[in-house]
């Protein structure tokens, strides 16, 4: 009788070492949300009041156009008329391109 012996898998490939596993932590319910940073305030910091000041002198451009029509045409005629609403014309343009110059 011959002493052969046939290998066993564990004879012929080397076994890994046994890793013990580590603890998990626990996993939460709820998964932590990304916080996510605004892009503008929420509410504005100062409330801006609508600028009224355009109103106005349109109201007082009428109110002071009326009468300074009739001296200027009864003084002055038709040339009269003419500056005094160019007049007023040009004061409401003055203001109104400075208006968009101003934040």
């Amino acid at each position: 009788m011959t002493q052969y012996h046939e290998p066993t898998n564990e004879e012929l490939w080397a076994q890994p070492p046994a890793v013990h596993p580590q603890p998990t932590p626990p996993v939460p319910a709820v998964l932590p949300q990304p916080q996510l940073q605004p892009t503008h305030p929420p509410y504005p910091t100062e409330l801006s009041k609508p600028d009224r000041s355009r109103f106005a002198l349109a109201i007082v451009s009428l109110a002071l156009g009326i009468p300074l029509t009739a001296i200027a045409t009864g003084t002055s005629g038709t040339f009269g008329l003419i500056l005094t609403w160019a007049g007023i014309v040009a004061v409401n343009t003055v203001y109104a391109w400075g208006g968009r110059h101003r934040s």
